[in-house]
């Protein structure tokens, strides 16, 4: 290839290695390096290209429901997105250290939710451990190439048994920002296994109108997807006891942090003293 032929990312200049995902023309090298172009840019901004450029993906794999997942971070509230992306680095600062024990491959998202739950320091690393345990045997049993994000929380939904709020104070772990793109990790994932995720993905679409009534106040719309996980592999009527207690427990964790609305770290912090 001559140098008129490369193409280089725009945000380090490196040649390109990996072609994630073209914006406006422009490519990256990898998923941090779209992250933090988008960084530059503007949450808000970036999403209007982003919708744009998935639009003219063309006959390039999308999982299901990935542009809909992307829509919801650009329609979101104004105050539980800021809420969401001023503690979004802090949420996925437990990543490096449980892969420290995976035995099997995750889902980015997967990754980042189990990390949430320890981002205040409420939720032992003990306990997060023992739920990824769990995780990766429902994944074997399910025959999953590996831990899907909704695998991730029929775990915790498993291993509930204290459903009452209590007050609780923690530590938050120290700021390791794990190399990822929230945006673009559906997109970059192997589609043998997204092609499994998607089969749990269209259940939760099925199940999230059941749940939707039951939520009242300002949640992020990613977290109730992630309250029809608790459906799941269960009876209705113990799966909406767990969706009721994780609602309580969830807008007490947000109101403990000073926010206004529930978040992803909120929800999985809250899922995560259902198991502790």
């Amino acid at each position: 290839m001559n140098q008129e032929e490369k193409i280089n990312c725009v945000q380090c200049g490196k040649d390109l290695i990996m072609h994630v995902l073209p914006i406006n023309d422009i490519d990256f090298c990898s998923s941090w390096c779209l992250e933090l172009y988008k960084r530059e840019k503007g949450d808000r901004k970036f999403f209007l290209e982003f919708k744009k450029a998935m639009a003219e993906m063309g006959d390039r794999w999308v999982p299901k429901g990935a542009d809909e997942y992307v829509r919801m971070c650009g329609a979101c509230h104004k105050d539980t997105f800021e809420a969401c992306h001023a503690i979004m680095d802090l949420s996925g600062s437990m990543i490096h250290k449980l892969a420290e024990t995976e035995e099997i491959h995750w889902c980015c998202h997967g990754h980042f939710n189990l990390s949430a739950s320890l981002s205040d320091g409420t939720v032992s690393l003990d306990t997060a451990q023992k739920v990824q345990r769990h995780a990766e045997k429902l994944a074997k049993e399910y025959g999953h190439k590996g831990v899907t994000v909704l695998t991730l929380t029929i775990a915790l939904a498993d291993l509930s048994n204290k459903l009452d709020y209590e007050k609780r104070t923690g530590t938050a772990p120290e700021i390791d920002i794990p190399e990822m793109s929230h945006a673009a990790a559906c997109l970059l994932c192997n589609p043998d296994f997204g092609k499994q995720c998607e089969v749990q993905v269209e259940e939760e679409f099925r199940l999230v109108e059941k749940v939707k009534p039951r939520v009242e106040n300002l949640w992020c719309k990613h977290c109730i997807q992630a309250l029809a996980h608790l459906l799941m592999d269960r009876k209705e009527e113990d799966g909406f006891k767990l969706v009721d207690a994780a609602i309580v427990l969830a807008e007490k964790v947000a109101e403990e942090r000073g926010h206004k609305g529930v978040v992803t770290a909120d929800l999985f912090v809250a899922l995560g003293r259902m198991v502790a």
